[in-house]
């Protein structure tokens, strides 16, 4: 599916290609996307060494033939999505989609819409047996959703409908970010953290947690704050170590007294820290723990020049609203045009409107 301009190919077999490796990091250092970390050479390896329930991630690379140069660099896995049909509590079946997933939700290049619709169909084309190509959290925004409509060959279909992303934008210095608030929100911030250490006979101390060495420690603390289910759908011990190994792993833990009282799992992306979940000791609920660990990693962040905290899709229970922004994604598949999809995509789109219906009416 190459065409006279671009040759697409597989450089899987590639990635310890050093011209290669640096012709990846210059397009990621220009990318503006928020899942760069996703794109990055590391998560890659960090996937290839965890691969152990689903197939390895894959490579390729798009070079424009007249100058021999490299414009794009497009990390993927193959995975299986699927269109569920719940009501409520109840999981009455799903259709699978077995799907080609661009890792960063975007492939690493220029979002030009004949470029787009050329990768897209060659991916289609190497990769018979999927029935989408997977974008999963797009900014309803962007130049790439913009111009992925313009494209030829498949439909783009909206999974779940645009969601809200919340993100909390870090300035230079942790008094510029204080600064934001009134007054009264300055002291209440001060007020709990006072409180909590004072809970703990004055000791409070925050860790960051990013070496494997520290892990321990961590897991010993996630064991005291979460329950059995909620840790089985966590990171494993062993892929938190490779993270940490390849500097992506990018955690903080408070002690109160000496024992953990809140913990945040994270990754980091260059200036940006993904977070994804804050645990906390329940019957320490009246302390605001979970808005302390958060209000002191936001100190340290600023401190080591970090510009935002990415909180993904869902509303943050532990939030600063007015500092928040907030931006829509959603997660798009890109699916053949052929007639099971079309009918998999009405049945579903029919199934959510009826639920949606019904819904109405009870309240």
């Amino acid at each position: 599916m190459s065409n006279a301009i671009y040759l697409i190919e597989d450089a899987t077999d590639r990635i310890g290609d050093s011209a290669l490796l640096q012709r990846w990091r210059e397009l990621l250092a220009e990318s503006d996307s928020h899942g760069r970390v996703y794109q990055s050479p590391e998560f890659f390896d960090y996937l290839l060494s965890t691969a152990t329930e689903h197939a390895p991630p894959q490579l390729f690379t798009v070079t424009e033939r007249a100058s021999g140069t490299v414009v794009g660099v497009v990390p993927l896995a193959l995975r299986r999505h699927s269109f569920d049909f719940i009501a409520g509590r109840l999981h009455l079946g799903s259709l699978p989609v077995p799907s080609v997933c661009l890792l960063g939700s975007a492939p690493l290049m220029p979002a030009r819409a004949e470029l787009l619709d050329l990768l897209f169909k060659f991916l289609l084309a190497k990769f018979p047996l999927c029935q989408a190509i997977s974008l999963g959290a797009l900014p309803a925004h962007s130049e790439l959703w913009h111009n992925i409509r313009k494209g030829s060959g498949y439909t783009a279909h909206l999974l779940n409908n645009w969601r809200t992303c919340h993100q909390i934008p870090l300035p230079a210095s942790f008094e510029a970010f204080m600064a934001q608030f009134n007054s009264k929100r300055r002291y209440n911030l001060k007020r709990q953290q006072r409180q909590l250490r004072d809970h703990g006979g004055g000791r409070l101390a925050l860790q960051r947690i990013e070496q494997p060495e520290q892990l321990p420690s961590m897991l010993e603390a996630m064991s005291r704050l979460t329950t059995p289910e909620h840790r089985a759908q966590l990171w494993t011990q062993e892929e938190m170590r490779e993270l940490a190994l390849h500097g992506m792993l990018l955690c903080y833990q408070i002690d109160c007294g000496g024992q953990p009282c809140a913990l945040i799992l994270g990754l980091r992306s260059s200036d940006t820290l993904h977070l994804f979940n804050i645990f906390h000791d329940k019957a320490l609920d009246h302390l605001s723990v979970g808005t302390t660990i958060l209000h002191m990693a936001i100190e340290d962040l600023c401190s080591r020049g970090f510009t935002c905290i990415d909180l993904g899709y869902g509303t943050p229970a532990h939030s600063y609203q007015s500092s928040n922004a907030t931006v829509q994604r959603g997660h798009v598949l890109l699916m053949r045009s052929n007639t099971r999809n079309r009918l998999a995509r009405a049945l579903h789109g029919a199934f959510v409107t009826a639920t949606k219906t019904t819904r109405r009416f009870i309240k």
